[in-house]
């Protein structure tokens, strides 16, 4: 569902109800996969001071009642550290 791509061109992805992260390759091979404690991982950003944090949301409320909840651990934003990979820093646009 939602994407990133770090400072070395590598895109990131939330697999929803899937409960991975994945890092692509510019090859389009996968380059890495997180686990993650719960299944609804909604977006991934790079950020922190040294935009070295790998931030994942996840769902509250999951649309679909067919898919079980995530219990205690659904609506959670994780930070995930000590990657070896940085985020691009965004642009500022006058307001």
């Amino acid at each position: 569902m939602g994407s990133t791509v770090d400072a070395e061109g590598f895109p990131w992805n939330a697999l929803v109800y899937d409960g991975r992260l994945l890092r692509y390759a510019p090859d389009g091979s996968v380059d890495r996969t997180i686990d993650m404690p719960v299944k609804k991982n909604t977006s991934v950003m790079l950020g922190g001071p040294k935009l070295d944090t790998l931030y994942v949301t996840s769902m509250a409320k999951p649309p679909l009642p067919r898919f079980p909840g995530d219990g205690v651990l659904s609506g959670s934003l994780f930070a995930i550290t000590g990657l070896g990979i940085k985020g691009v820093a965004e642009p500022r646009f006058a307001g």
